[in-house]
């Protein structure tokens, strides 16, 4: 697929995944519109999009449907990433609804009206809840407990739904543990990536919740954005994919992993603290489905991802910039 004639609007742009996809689409030569309310996104995040190609930038929220609607004008395609994040949303439930539910149906609805030929969403593995079989595939049924993966769940029968009543096109993602550069270090809501390198950075041991067996399927995410643009070009619709490695890693394995990257070990080792409750503690997917319906793999090791994330990390550092 030719995307050089193509306008393309990425809700959530300048986001960890948005502004990935925001790259690779700048790549591929497309006109991009980057809608965001920049609550977690960052417009450092578009620096290299927007030094090399055609990208306009809307500050905005998904709730806001006027907006919305304008922004859409002339869009070909939409990847939507926009939304308020897991452990926000068992905070402040309701910005699962108003953000989450609600926003995603004014993007569909907007998508509808402006004629957009196909979005790419992000689901989550949220979905399955707590696996009653590992690794999960697409089949696994729902088993959330989550008000944020209640919401994803809403917004996968709304992309059905939308599909079946208006013919548009989609593909959703269920993301497993999406890691990478731009990611949160020192947010309110970083991921444990960052609370174990900021903690080793300062000669402390990284604390680790539970005894260190739970386990997280860790994706990096210049091959999450490779995933929503093979999906893009593919002629597949109405479908659900997990975007996983397949591997299982623990913790504590990667806590280990970082303090020797890190240049520390024998001298920080990971320290175990009581795990918050009501989490999952195993998240394990199955990327055959992907593989095989749109020759997605995840190419990029964990050993290799975390190599990247720290040296990007040392590159905000000697600019005095932290994200």
């Amino acid at each position: 697929m030719n995307l050089s004639h193509s306008k393309i609007l990425v809700t959530g742009g300048a986001g960890l995944v948005g502004s990935h996809i925001v790259d690779e689409l700048v790549k591929a030569g497309a006109r991009v519109v980057v809608y965001d309310s920049f609550i977690r996104g960052r417009i450092e995040h578009l620096d290299l999009a927007r030094a090399h190609g055609d990208v306009q930038i809307v500050e905005a929220d998904v709730r806001d449907r006027e907006v919305l609607r304008k922004s859409m004008t002339g869009v070909d395609y939409v990847f939507h990433e926009a939304a308020a994040w897991l452990r926000l949303c068992q905070t402040d439930p309701r910005l699962s609804l108003e953000v989450n539910i609600a926003g995603t149906f004014n993007v569909l609805e907007a998508c509808v009206e402006a004629g957009v030929k196909k979005i790419i969403a992000a689901s989550s593995s949220s979905v399955y809840g707590d696996g009653l079989y590992l690794p999960t595939d697409e089949k696994h049924p729902f088993n959330n407990d989550l008000f944020y993966g209640a919401s994803k769940i809403a917004n996968e029968q709304h992309y059905r739904a939308f599909y079946k009543k208006h013919g548009l096109d989609f593909i959703a993602f269920r993301y497993l543990n999406i890691y990478g550069p731009r990611q949160p270090c020192e947010a309110a809501y970083m991921d444990v990536i960052m609370h174990f390198l900021n903690r080793i950075d300062a000669d402390e041991d990284p604390i680790v919740r539970g005894d260190g067996s739970a386990t997280v399927d860790l994706v990096f995410v210049e091959d999450v954005a490779r995933a929503n643009l093979l999906a893009l070009q593919s002629s597949i619709t109405n479908e659900f994919f997990n975007v996983a490695s397949g591997v299982e890693t623990t913790l504590k394995d990667l806590a280990y992993l970082l303090i020797r990257l890190r240049g520390k070990e024998g001298q920080r080792k990971p320290r175990f603290e009581s795990m918050d409750s009501g989490l999952v503690t195993r998240r394990w997917g199955d990327p055959t489905k992907a593989k095989e319906m749109l020759g997605f793999v995840a190419t990029t090791s964990v050993e290799e991802g975390m190599k990247r994330v720290i040296a990007w990390r040392e590159n905000l550092k000697q600019r005095k910039i932290y994200l």
